[in-house]
């Protein structure tokens, strides 16, 4: 059993080569008013919206053009945000012009930035994502001259020990030491809590994205999942999203459960669409639902967000 103040360890591979981090309470701990922190990268997103992919060397007008708050940690923790679940973010801010857009939008979506470290002679990045709104597809130029990632003292910061957070999900950056500092940390800080835990494995849950699957010879998510899940610690379970062919997820001693997407009538904006469907499960798993739930939640919603602009408009949808 876990007490009021545990959290558990998740992992996430997003894309090669860089995992993502996640912290998971058990059902048993299941409080829809502690916070989800989500650890990693903020950026600022231009939008180009174009009526066709543009030719090299040439000139050609956009249809529209849109700022957004960007980065992964930071798109999920929008979604969960909209879905209902109180949630903070953590990452480095520099201190420039475009922090009060950041914290601006962050605090419009209810996203709190209470503990995110602030840095002075450093630039925010920046992504220009031209987005086809003839295909929906959407091709991203990121830019980070100098923002360093965040640091295991950074992470020390964050009062774990309140019992606030109930999941804790890190996106995985190029700072890997510092990840695997936080991840012991955080199982050090369940072990004050639990009665019993295993000694071996730190992961609760893996998300591997179709991008990792496929670098890893995989030519569809169950038997990516079907594979996977043998490298899970006892009670483990993976989960693997692809895209319009749906998603499947396997606990290590359990049945392949899968979902087809819910593609919409027209896809109008593709940007987040992995991030929103890492959110969904995560809702999901942390209100209590079973691994099919989550799983087919996780499709629902992601689907749906395809067929807006942006992802304000998930805001008090009802997802049957």
């Amino acid at each position: 059993m876990c007490k009021s103040k545990c959290v558990g360890v998740v992992l996430m591979f997003l894309q090669p080569p860089s995992p993502t981090l996640s912290s998971m309470a058990t059902a048993s701990d299941l409080d829809t008013k502690k916070r989800v922190l989500c650890v990693g990268l903020v950026c600022l997103d231009i939008i180009k919206i174009v009526d066709s992919f543009p030719l090299e060397d040439t000139d050609q007008r956009c249809i529209d053009c849109l700022w957004r708050r960007g980065g992964n940690a930071a798109n999920t923790a929008s979604v969960l945000s909209l879905l209902g679940a109180p949630t903070e973010f953590l990452g480095t801010l520099a201190k420039g012009p475009y922090l009060q857009f950041l914290q601006t939008d962050c605090g419009q979506y209810g996203v709190s930035t209470d503990h995110c470290p602030l840095l002075e002679n450093t630039a925010s990045p920046v992504s220009v994502v031209i987005l086809n709104s003839a295909s929906g597809s959407r091709t991203i130029l990121h830019t980070n001259t100098n923002l360093r990632e965040l640091t295991f003292e950074d992470f020390q910061r964050v009062p774990l020990a309140s019992g606030q957070y109930s999941w804790i999900h890190l996106e995985g950056r190029p700072n890997t030491g510092e990840l695997q500092k936080i991840v012991l940390y955080v199982e050090d800080h369940n072990a004050s809590c639990e009665e019993s835990r295993p000694l071996m494995g730190h992961v609760d849950v893996v998300f591997i994205s179709k991008e990792v699957a496929q670098s890893l010879r995989f030519t569809d998510c169950r038997s990516a999942v079907e594979a996977l899940a043998a490298d899970c610690k006892q009670g483990g379970t993976v989960i693997c999203p692809w895209g319009d062919k749906g998603a499947a997820g396997k606990r290590k001693d359990g049945p392949v459960v899968v979902s087809p997407a819910f593609p919409p009538d027209v896809v109008m904006d593709t940007i987040g669409a992995g991030d929103t469907f890492n959110a969904a499960a995560i809702f999901a798993l942390n209100t209590g639902k079973s691994l099919q739930d989550a799983v087919t939640f996780g499709c629902r919603v992601a689907g749906a967000k395809c067929g807006m602009m942006g992802n304000e408009g998930l805001r008090g949808m009802v997802f049957s």
